[in-house]
């Protein structure tokens, strides 16, 4: 039963994804485009792509478009390239349901949101924390053309954190399962790479690194500070020398989780390429000018959280013991500290599949004015966010596309429309450059130079589509 349906799946996704004449060459004409490099918008410009790339960008007049070439009028549109997401979870259902219920299919899941994110524009996404080899799966599935989805690239699990079923994450759940599950569950996460690592000097550390670098992430990430113990250091100066060090030296980027502001400098001082979520300095306490010094100076790109005001409000006002609200407010103003200065900064959102019965049944935060967290809509909010802070309209842009190219070293592929470049395009209808807001008129998704059918995403759904009980009658 289940082979059947993988292969009425692949078939079924083969033909909805491209949506299109298998024409080699396609042509948006007419439209304004905005490259990501910074430059001017190009207005009447046509955007050429040949077998899945870039193959001439220029005004209309100046660009010829070859006979049979499928041809999209662009007149009145906006193409950018194809939006990216610097950090998030595609498998972040941590509810233990979820984890047991579908423990051998969460490449399935991690699918199902890669598809969730493709519709939403975002063309290619990082995926900073996760069951590595389920990820590893969807990920190599998507390549092959047999799924569609967006781009994935992937760390596994970050160095130093235990695995859901830990005091990192869901420590109260563990209490009721066997401890050989809670073992399984946190093995398939950590893979050696857990808290244990907390009780070694650098060499050690350096020869797990090494050895979990080889099994086939994209690159690697590691905890300077705690998750749940966000006050704790993780990890000695020396020690994440030596972890960028061999991160490094397996031609990786190394990217850091960091939640206060000695954990963030003793990061940076280690060398690491991008800092995820460095506005986080604590409830209180914001961020030095010396460090926004040494991000400005040494150019070293941030992977923040933007929150609207709108959000911080509304969780003020209904859930005003959520203890993540000073974060949050504190966090806005690192960040606009930092935009102010001239950092490069990285749009990430944290986010994984909204699960409608966990968040119907949610004491903690069910609030959905303007969600960060939900796959498919946190980006977009998150855009607000910048522009709230008096972020540049086209250092926005750059946020989501050429500026993520850049920190993880892909910015020959992928990230501006320029010639050369994999064709992964956005076409809105209406000017980013005007409103955030307007990120989200998508009118045409373009990955590798196919068209995505939008309507037909996630095609079989295991999360997303799930239905919260009608509530009872006391």
């Amino acid at each position: 039963m289940r082979c059947s349906l993988t292969v009425f799946l692949i078939a079924m996704s083969l033909a909805l994804v491209l949506n299109m004449a298998q024409a080699d060459t396609l042509a948006i004409t007419g439209a304004t485009i905005i490259d990501g490099t910074g430059a001017d918008p190009l207005r009447k410009g046509t955007v050429l792509v040949e077998n899945g790339r870039i193959a001439a960008v220029g005004r209309s007049g100046d660009v010829a478009v070859p006979d049979g070439a499928r041809v999209i009028d662009g007149k009145g549109k906006f193409v950018i390239p194809g939006l990216m997401d610097a950090n998030l979870h595609l498998f972040l259902n941590l509810d233990t349901e979820t984890l047991i219920k579908y423990e051998d299919r969460y490449d399935e899941i991690i699918v199902e949101a890669a598809q969730i994110t493709l519709k939403s524009g975002l063309t290619t996404v990082f995926d900073t924390w996760g069951p590595r080899a389920a990820l590893v799966k969807a990920r190599d599935t998507i390549n092959a053309g047999e799924v569609p989805g967006s781009r994935i690239y992937l760390a596994g699990n970050i160095i130093g954190f235990d695995g859901p079923l830990s005091a990192d994450f869901r420590g109260d759940a563990a209490a009721h399962f066997k401890k050989s599950v809670v073992k399984r569950i946190n093995d398939t996460w950590e893979e050696g790479t857990g808290r244990r690592l907390t009780w070694m000097g650098p060499d050690e550390v350096a020869d797990v690194v090494k050895d979990y670098a080889t099994r086939d992430m994209d690159f690697l990430k590691y905890g300077s500070s705690g998750h749940t113990e966000m006050s704790f250091i993780s990890f000695s100066g020396r020690v994440q020398k030596a972890i960028v060090d061999a991160g490094h030296d397996a031609g990786m980027t190394v990217q850091v989780h960091t939640t206060s502001v000695e954990s963030l400098d003793m990061a940076i001082e280690a060398g690491v390429d991008i800092l995820t979520h460095c506005e986080i300095t604590g409830p209180t306490v914001g961020m030095p000018d010396e460090t926004v010094g040494k991000l400005v100076e040494r150019q070293i790109p941030c992977s923040v959280l933007p929150v609207t005001k709108r959000r911080i409000d509304a969780l003020k006002a209904d859930k005003p013991s959520n203890f993540l609200v000073p974060f949050m407010v504190t966090g806005r103003a690192n960040t606009k500290k930092m935009i102010d200065a001239g950092a490069i900064l990285l749009l990430s959102t944290d986010a994984g599949i909204e699960h409608p019965v966990m968040t119907a049944e949610s004491e903690v935060d069910s609030i959905t004015v303007d969600q960060r967290t939900a796959v498919g809509e946190g980006h977009f909010n998150a855009l607000v966010g910048f522009e709230e802070m008096g972020m540049d309209p086209m250092e926005i842009l750059k946020s989501t596309t050429s500026h993520i190219a850049r920190a993880y070293q892909l910015d020959d592929e992928i990230g501006t429309v320029e010639p050369g470049k994999i064709a992964d395009l956005v076409i809105l209808s209406s000017n980013p450059l005007k409103s955030a807001t307007n990120y989200r008129t998508i009118d045409t998704v373009i990955k590798s130079g196919n068209i995505v059918d939008r309507d037909a995403l996630p095609l079989a759904p295991l999360i997303s589509n799930q239905v919260p009980p009608e509530p009872t009658e006391e």
